[in-house]
């Protein structure tokens, strides 16, 4: 650092985003994305290049309610003016936590050690309304055909059961992780009724592959709706390679719930309305 340099402080800090609008969370170029918001608002405010990390990448579409972020500022920012501050500039579909002041080497990705995700699934008449299509795969306006009876959740449900565990999950990738493998360790998994009757996939694991949790929630939706056979799905968890999944469930029902670290989850893991 040079004698001139500023002081810097580490923050943490907590975000939600509406997705439906952004080309993802990671920076890329010419596309809205919301690092790029957040990197922008961050270096008009400290008038100095902001870079931001990012517990985890969420793909185009795709909402979060605990994404977890750190960044650099000088240290003449304090939390709570800084939380308003970011209140003030950043767009309406981003919304800031309170900002906290955390130690140098704190890393939102590599401190992690648990990933939550949520999958709505707006069944019935629910599927039919035009205030489900940002937030919930609409079954009944194109989408999976699902009713929204006891029998299909329990199907939901024992079929995710298989879920949990360790494992290859290639079969339920878009794309590896040449680095890293295929295995992940998924910690529970399972369906459960939310709200005015939206069908609501939970899934902790200690990481995701690219569109791992869309392809569980379309193979499971598949068969709930009698379209596979429920073997289908213990194949692919068996790697079986002449089986596949057929796609992914939309984006728009995906939610980033929450991130664990060693002083616990960043936000209670559950949908805000």
């Amino acid at each position: 650092m040079s004698k001139n340099a500023p002081k810097l402080t580490r923050f943490r800090l907590t975000i939600q985003y509406d997705g439906t609008d952004f080309h993802g969370s990671q920076l890329q170029p010419e596309v809205r994305t919301v690092q790029g918001e957040l990197e922008a608002a961050l270096s008009g405010l400290a008038d100095r290049r902001t870079r931001v990390d990012f517990a985890g990448r969420t793909d185009a579409g795709v909402h979060a309610l605990g994404q977890e972020t750190a960044f650099d500022l000088p240290a003449r920012w304090e939390p709570d003016e800084l939380g308003r501050a970011l209140g003030a500039v950043l767009p309406e579909d981003i919304a800031p936590g309170l900002p906290r002041i955390v130690d140098a080497g704190f890393h939102p990705r590599f401190d992690a050690d648990r990933r939550r995700y949520l999958y709505v699934v707006a069944p019935g008449t629910l599927g039919v309304s035009p205030f489900t299509r940002r937030t919930a795969w609409r079954s009944n306006a194109g989408g999976p055909g699902l009713d929204d009876g006891e029998e299909t959740l329990a199907t939901l449900d024992r079929l995710a059961a298989l879920v949990s565990g360790e494992r290859d999950f290639d079969s339920f990738a878009k794309r590896g992780q040449p680095e890293r493998g295929t295995r992940c360790a998924v910690e529970s998994a399972g369906w459960r009724r939310h709200g005015a009757g939206y069908l609501l996939f939970d899934i902790t694991a200690d990481r995701f592959l690219h569109h791992m949790v869309r392809y569980l929630v379309g193979t499971m939706v598949e068969i709930a709706a009698g379209r596979r056979p429920e073997s289908d799905l213990e194949a692919l968890l068996a790697g079986d390679t002449a089986t596949r999944a057929v796609f992914p469930a939309p984006p728009g029902g995906l939610y980033l719930s929450a991130v664990r670290y060693p002083d616990g989850w960043n936000r209670a893991a559950d949908l805000p309305w």
